[in-house]
């Protein structure tokens, strides 16, 4: 198996070499640079408004999220990729350096921040995803996918120091300074990154019509309607991220009440996420290329949530902090490695017009908006049982996983629904 993959990495030329070097590059500082927004807004945020906020939260990202991937489907095929991501890589840094003075001093900013960091990230690594689906073949990408997000997490790691280990020194909002630099590092990456491929720096996506942003959108879920695949790949993710975020509620309302301090909590999350990222640095090297290779694609998208399920009905049954600090390290590095390659790799076989702009709609908007139907989940079951909602919404974690687990077996009955 090793030396299988070491003849076919000693088979890519020289253009190849280097786009996967770049490309992996790219992966690198965008998970860096996330690893010191995360736990630094997650933090502010829990310490603004408390845990009770997270579901308002999640529910106002679904119409920025709208926007969002309207404007960028109108305008990917106008700019090219390479515009498109120096405007949105413009902006990115223009807010986090606005919110590293302003964070401690506009009430709203906290607020603002939270929804803007759990939907741009998602757009960053849409960009970089869909030039590599229309790069690498699938199979060359049973082996290199697993690289591209071992190299991401190995960044992820690396940024988790920063909030993990000088948070209280430096502040928690003073963190945010220190993304600028790894952006331009990333902008030269990308570049080069375009420059390997077919099109070159140019790459462009064809457009037929000038359409509005409203349209664009439209366009993207026409395509996921009249394909069953594509249906498949968003009822999926959007289970997984329903999932993740009642983990994640159940993590922060624990560490709510066990934290009290702004600045620990960030230390806490960080060295918590630094966890997550070492664990997603072993499954995406080792553990999805194994899992592919010993179970194939069709088994694995069975494995993943039933294994899951379990981390939810032993906390069930052991309602500790040290359990769901575990559970929500599984599912978000489980999310991060497995689930994430596993998911790409359905992307291959599809045109390019459904590789970026249906994929958008999936990975960026289905992604994030599945977070507004756990909000009402979650806002229903709290309304209903009042302070001891807790216990019953891990039962609802893992109905849902019990759901996505039929949902798999049931599709992939279908001969052809997914390329083994």
């Amino acid at each position: 198996m090793l030396t299988r993959l070491k003849n076919e990495i000693l088979g890519l030329t020289s253009q190849e070499r280097f786009f996967i070097l770049f490309a992996m590059l790219c992966g690198f500082f965008i998970s860096m640079e996330y690893a010191v927004i995360r736990p630094v807004s997650n933090a502010v945020f829990l310490t603004a408004y408390g845990s009770a906020a997270f579901p308002y939260a999640w529910l106002a990202t679904v119409p920025l999220n709208l926007l969002i991937v309207s404007l960028y489907n109108k305008y990917l095929p106008r700019l090219g990729c390479l515009k498109m991501f120096a405007s949105i890589t413009a902006l990115v840094v223009a807010i986090n350096l606005f919110c590293s003075f302003f964070l401690k001093h506009l009430s709203w900013l906290p607020f603002g921040f939270y929804i803007w960091k759990e939907v741009y990230i998602m757009l960053m690594f849409q960009q970089l995803w869909s030039v590599i689906h229309s790069t690498i073949s699938y199979g060359r990408a049973k082996y290199l996918y697993g690289l591209f997000f071992g190299v991401g997490a190995l960044g992820a790691s690396i940024g988790s120091i920063l909030p993990g280990f000088f948070a209280v020194k430096m502040g928690s909002e003073s963190l945010l300074v220190a993304t600028f630099p790894i952006f331009v590092l990333l902008s030269f990456c990308y570049y080069f990154t375009l420059k390997q491929t077919k099109d070159g720096v140019g790459m462009k996506l064809d457009d037929e019509k000038r359409r509005t942003s409203l349209n664009a959108f439209a366009h993207g879920l026409k395509m996921i309607g009249a394909s069953r695949y594509l249906t498949f790949i968003l009822g999926i993710v959007v289970l997984m991220q329903m999932c993740s975020t009642l983990i994640d509620f159940q993590f922060n309302a624990i560490l709510e009440k066990t934290i009290f301090d702004k600045d620990l909590r960030t230390e806490y999350t960080g060295r918590i996420l630094g966890l997550v990222h070492i664990a997603t640095i072993s499954l995406q090297i080792f553990g999805s290329f194994l899992l592919m290779h010993f179970l194939g694609i069709k088994r694995s998208h069975l494995a993943i949530p039933l294994m899951l399920c379990l981390n939810s009905i032993a906390f069930q049954f052991f309602p500790f902090f040290g359990v769901i600090s575990f559970a929500y390290v599984c599912i978000k590095s489980c999310d991060f490695s497995l689930f994430a390659i596993i998911k790409e790799v359905l992307y291959i076989p599809l045109t390019p017009d459904e590789k970026f702009r249906a994929k958008a709609v999936i990975d960026v908007f289905a992604y994030r908006s599945a977070k507004a139907l756990a909000s009402f989940l979650i806002l229903g079951f709290q309304a209903v049982l009042g302070s001891t909602f807790l216990p019953i919404l891990n039962w609802g974690s893992i109905a849902l996983f019990l759901i996505w687990i039929g949902l798999v077996a049931l599709l992939l009955k279908e001969p052809g629904t997914v390329k083994e």
